[in-house]
């Protein structure tokens, strides 16, 4: 994404057209849904969130655990903002509901998509049951898809935007958590 973004490709801008018009028309009733939605990806929610959870897990006594929480989420969103200055990509026009900063990649897709897959690893296992596992992959996923199709919607981010946020943050939230488990090997 970040290639073809960079090299303004056809192909990036038939992907963000595809996306736009999926999500067609626009409403009143789809727009405050969608404003609603967005709003649960919001890296200044998730982000303060992640911190409260981090910090819960100190209260118990489960530092390293706390420190992971936090630090995926810091740590990536500080990742997040070093590609948005490196590119500089505008938002959209005509958006919606307000948004500042540039719009590559999407931080509301990335910080969700961090903060989703760590609590679903983190109860992922105690749940014993495959209907509780399927619900949990279900809940995740659907949440994750929500908030990109918002961005979208709400004329934020471009569908690549958010599409680069998912695959980013995919990737932030492997590579971290392979090597907390490797720290914790080590120890």
């Amino acid at each position: 994404f970040l290639l073809g973004v960079q090299g303004d490709a056809s192909w990036i801008h038939q992907l963000d057209q595809w996306g736009y018009q999926l999500l067609q028309p626009t409403t009143a009733v789809r727009t405050r849904v969608f404003t609603t939605i967005t709003h649960l990806g919001d890296p200044m929610i998730l982000l303060p969130l992640s911190i409260l959870i981090g910090i819960l897990f100190w209260w118990r006594r489960r530092f390293i655990r706390g420190l992971q929480f936090a630090s995926l989420q810091l740590v990536g969103y500080l990742l997040v903002i070093a590609v948005k200055y490196s590119l500089r990509r505008p938002r959209p026009e005509h958006k919606l509901i307000p948004a500042h900063g540039f719009s590559f990649p999407s931080g509301h897709t990335f910080a969700t998509t961090v903060f989703v897959l760590t609590v679903a690893a983190l109860i992922w296992p105690h749940l014993k049951r495959r209907w509780q596992r399927t619900v949990v992959g279900l809940a995740a996923g659907s949440w994750i898809i929500l908030v990109m199709a918002s961005r979208v919607y709400l004329r934020n981010h471009f569908t690549s935007d958010v599409f680069a946020g998912l695959c980013l943050a995919s990737g932030w939230w492997l590579l971290a958590t392979a090597a907390w488990q490797r720290i914790a090997q080590c120890r």
